[in-house]
């Protein structure tokens, strides 16, 4: 966290992907950093309006470090975005700024969200569940199903998949047929 006042010229002028504007601190900003965790990061600037327009921020002696706070106690797992104080319009702004994080799905008090255009969608348990394998570089077919036998496979599709794989010419494999995959196992 900075607690440094910056001076700077220019914020975005609109709301996007990674931009978001609020005028006051609540719980619709942890959502929006949660959001933006679980995709491409961005900012969040309080107090600026949803027009753009400058409103500026009411801050105490201790709000930046309620608010990390807030925001840590309430996300899981837990965010630590970078806060700045900015200087604009003789107003104070706060940018509360959060990266892309490695590992997703994030959520705030078992919520998950993510940042689509300007604005925050709920995940569904199947955007949960792929955000969490492409996260951790996994995908359905890396797990063994027990209960399955080669009788329940497509002898046709598997001989496409072959000549698939014998067009590329990284290796050949002469016969198209379930013993291959017998062999595999």
């Amino acid at each position: 966290m900075n607690n440094m006042t910056t001076s700077i010229l220019n914020i975005p002028k609109t709301e996007g992907e990674t931009v978001e504007f609020k005028s006051t601190f609540n719980g619709t900003v942890i959502e929006t950093l949660v959001a933006f965790a679980n995709t491409k990061g961005g900012t969040v600037y309080v107090g600026v309006n949803e027009s753009g327009k400058v409103v500026g921020a009411s801050l105490s002696k201790e709000s930046l470090q309620q608010w990390v706070n807030e925001i840590k106690s309430k996300t899981e797992p837990s965010l630590m975005p970078d806060v700045d104080i900015l200087e604009l319009e003789e107003k104070q702004v706060v940018a509360i700024h959060i990266i892309e994080y490695p590992v997703k799905p994030l959520s705030i008090q078992g919520r998950y969200y993510k940042r689509i255009i300007n604005s925050n969608h709920l995940m569904n348990a199947s955007e949960v569940s792929d955000c969490f394998l492409q996260s951790m570089q996994y995908s359905w077919d890396a797990y063994l199903r027990r209960d399955s036998t080669l009788d329940e496979l497509d002898p046709v599709r598997i001989g496409k998949f072959i000549n698939r794989i014998n067009e590329k010419d990284e290796f050949i494999w002469k016969e198209a047929t379930l013993i291959n995959c017998e062999n595999l196992i």
